[in-house]
């Protein structure tokens, strides 16, 4: 269902044109072969979650995959390879490599649970009182290092690696202790829609599949039998840009 949102809103946002809109113009520095500009995005990420003991005694309990829809903004620069000789450089004027982040941190939201027995602690040692628990989590870094290739002068496809730095705050028992930030890696792929004005402002409209490698925290904690994982992460997202070519 939010996948079909993401489509919708994609479909959308593509009524949007760059002559629709009244740009400056800005001073020229020659064709420096450089694009800039910001951009904002809709979408859906789906994935899933566990608990695992290690001494066997406790089943892992695994949670629902859970999908939900965001937005951000942030912003982008590309240089083209033009600069490359002879035919490569013909060639290269239709690739962009870039780079893109975030300007805001982006809230994940909070989950709780209720911990009948610290079963993977040591009986007597210490307390195996029941806790309620908490875990809310952030990100505050989603990058991308990207290509681009102009398929025409108005239809591109886009490749890259993505980064998300995600910051989380355990509550609970005072013998369970997750590190408190986590980098992903998983990779982007899509294609855009173009479309550019005579003083080089241009608009863009994407579409984009994610997917994110998950992760396994060890608790470091007097429960260090647990150990608690993300599994991967994908989902959709379409997004709008304007930017200016110098």
């Amino acid at each position: 269902m939010n996948r079909l949102i993401t489509t919708i809103a994609f479909l959308a946002l593509s009524s949007v044109s760059a002559q629709a809109i009244e740009l400056p113009t800005l001073p020229s520095f020659g064709n420096l072969g450089v694009k800039a500009g910001f951009t904002a995005q809709i979408g859906s990420m789906e994935a899933s979650g566990k608990e695992a003991n290690s001494d066997g005694a406790t089943a892992t309990r695994t949670s629902n995959v859970r999908e939900a829809l965001f937005g951000t903004g942030g912003y982008f620069i590309e240089k083209d390879l033009a600069f490359l000789p002879s035919k490569l450089g013909e060639i290269g004027s239709r690739i962009h490599i870039g780079y893109d982040n975030i300007v805001h941190d982006l809230d994940l939201g909070t989950v709780n649970n209720h911990r009948e027995i610290s079963d993977g602690a040591a009986a007597g040692v210490i307390d195996l009182a029941a806790a309620n628990h908490s875990l809310n989590a952030k990100i505050d870094g989603f990058e991308t290092v990207y290509a681009t290739i102009n398929i025409t002068d108005w239809l591109y496809v886009k490749g890259g690696a993505v980064t998300v730095d995600v910051v989380t705050d355990y509550k609970g028992s005072a013998t369970s202790t997750y590190a408190k930030k986590h980098e992903l890696d998983g990779t982007v792929f899509g294609f855009g829609l173009s479309r550019s004005t005579d003083n080089g402002w241009f608009t863009r409209l994407e579409y984009n599949e994610y997917d994110i490698d998950g992760k396994s925290v060890v608790n470091s904690g007097t429960d260090s039998k647990f150990t608690a994982t993300l599994n991967d992460v994908s989902g959709s997202t379409g997004r709008i840009s304007i930017g200016k070519a110098f």
